[in-house]
């Protein structure tokens, strides 16, 4: 009976230790892994060691320890082979070799080969597909310019993937989807068949956008604030997927083009790699303004008709805030939403001092600072500092109350906060796939709209939303006042050492409630009113027009 005990836990253990090593490890060449497999050798060892009979001659003992030993071995091989099979295979499938190019020549050959779904706009305009030219050569191509960046490059000869491309290599190529028909056409050395990804930008509003920005360095984001979708997401400066899509079959010509294209990119240290909206970390200057206010109300240290001094200067320690946005140097007060309007700093600091670190940090993480936002691309987070101890020096929390200090943020987290604001105080999860579809049109995997967070309560949003209308009805935003339109913005300059300020324009628009929320950057573009804000409104119409 102890025998039979002992023999149970050790076959208990080995199956344990087998599934610690698998969710505990990502290579089966990994030391840990293969110390594992050790140890449930060893246990099995002790599991399924035979008892031999004292009688037994020499030879049966041998023979008995032989196949026992032997047996152990293949199980241990087996598990191995299973998990390379089973649980590595995607890493094996697309692991490049010195992180450029595909490691295994005769997957190489077979991602050539295939077709790969395609990527599609909600109306399905073609944004990247596979083509086979005269020659015989099967290669990627973008023909829809304005949103190729978002697609990314797929390039197996040289670069490998990014973005979309990268992000959904498994739905495009047809590995993902039932692992049963995946494994089987891989046993019988057939085509699996690419699926097509179906975003939900729509390419005339991306086009827009991209136009918009006109090869600015920067970043628009235009959002439906209910559902969280993408409707137009820009970034500038971009570069053409198509001079990089090579394949191993590309003659030496082709490669060497790819490689001094993308070597160009490189050189010119103009970020034209790196997709702005989700990538882009940027102050935020007086946009910020809004998560400020929204903490105030939130905790009750401030209300929209308050009314702050404003003598044109604040004293903050050993730092002077000089307020250069009074609209009347005669004048002297202003309720807290005046001040949002009319972009007070010195206002926003005294309000971020009555705050203080803790209620400010609170409800900046509601929205999503410091978090990863969920979406379709990987996204930078948010901060509100890079120095743990930075907000509790009353100067460096009064500036950053007004949006500048070590605040970085991403076009996407504020086109965020604009959305939450004008959808009740929840924040919906971005999204920017809408679908994954067979090739032959069958819908496989449909995303469903959700709220990531609520930042604040309703009320709340309400009162923010009266302030973001009043900064357009009556502040410096009035330029983006929309005929017919319920409209709420906030500009911004964000100040950033002795270069030229960043434009920050983020804003929300509807017919009869908020529909759309938009974010624009313009790196280095001056005063967000004069540069950043006509891009956004200019976007805001064309989607309401759309809309109609």
């Amino acid at each position: 009976m102890t025998n039979w005990v002992i023999r149970s836990a050790a076959l208990l253990a080995a199956t344990l230790l087998a599934i610690y090593g698998v969710l505990r490890t990502t290579d089966r060449a990994q030391p840990l892994w293969l110390t594992l497999l050790v140890i449930i050798g060893l246990l099995w060892a002790i599991a399924l060691w035979p008892p031999i009979r004292r009688t037994a001659r020499r030879i049966e003992r041998s023979m008995l320890h032989v196949i026992t030993v032997l047996s152990i071995g293949f199980l241990l091989v087996g598990v191995q082979l299973a998990r390379v099979q089973a649980i590595d295979r995607e890493r094996i499938l697309s692991a490049p070799t010195n992180g450029a190019v595909v490691g295994d020549p005769r997957l190489s050959s077979a991602l050539v080969e295939a077709r790969r779904g395609r990527i599609l706009a909600r109306d399905g305009t073609v944004i990247a597909q596979t083509e086979r030219a005269a020659n015989g050569e099967i290669r990627r191509v973008y023909p829809f310019a304005p949103a190729a960046y978002l697609a990314g490059y797929y390039s197996p000869g040289l670069f490998g993937a990014t973005n979309i491309e990268q992000a959904y290599d498994a739905e495009l190529s047809g590995r993902a989807g039932i692992a049963w028909r995946a494994w089987l056409d891989g046993v019988l050395h057939r085509q699996t068949p690419g699926n097509d990804v179906v975003l939900t930008i729509d390419p005339a509003l991306q086009a827009k956008a991209d136009q918009l920005l006109g090869g600015r360095p920067g970043a628009i984001i235009l959002m439906d604030v209910h559902t969280g979708a993408i409707l137009a997401m820009a970034s500038a400066p971009s570069f053409d997927p198509n001079k990089l899509a090579v394949s191993t079959t590309s003659t030496q010509d082709e490669l060497d083009a790819a490689r001094a294209y993308f070597q160009s990119l490189q050189q010119a240290n103009a970020g034209a790699l790196v997709l702005r909206p989700t990538q882009g970390r940027y102050v935020p200057g007086s946009i910020f303004k809004t998560v400020t206010a929204a903490a105030a109300l939130e905790h009750h240290t401030a209300t929209l008709d308050r009314v702050y001094r404003d003598e044109g200067a604040l004293s903050v320690g050993d730092r002077v805030i000089i307020e250069q946005n009074r609209p009347d140097p005669n004048r002297v007060s202003y309720t807290m939403e005046e001040a949002y309007g009319y972009s007070l700093n010195v206002v926003f600091a005294q309000i971020g001092l009555e705050l203080g670190e803790a209620r400010l940090r609170e409800t900046a993480q509601k929205f999503g600072f410091g978090a990863p936002i969920p979406f379709d691309l990987p996204v930078a987070p948010s901060q509100l500092s890079s120095d743990p101890g930075y907000l509790g020096n009353p100067a460096a929390m009064a500036v950053t109350a007004f949006g500048q200090g070590q605040l970085l943020v991403t076009p996407l987290q504020m086109v965020l906060v604009a959305a939450a604001v004008a959808n009740n105080g929840q924040v919906p999860a971005p999204y920017l796939v809408d679908h994954i579809q067979a090739a032959n049109g069958a819908i496989i995997q449909q995303t469903q709209p959700k709220i990531w967070r609520q930042a604040v309560d309703p009320t709340i949003a309400s009162q923010l939303q009266e302030m973001m209308r009043w900064s357009v009805e009556h502040g410096y935003a009035h330029p983006a006042a929309i005929p017919g339109a319920i409209v709420g913005g906030k500009t911004g300059t964000a100040e950033v050492g002795n270069q030229p300020p960043h434009a920050w324009f983020i804003g929300f628009a509807g017919k009869g409630q908020p529909q759309y929320a938009v974010a624009v950057i313009v790196e280095h573009g001056g005063e967000g009113v004069q540069t950043a804000l006509p891009l956004g409104k200019a976007l805001l119409e064309a989607a309401l027009q759309r809309s109609q």
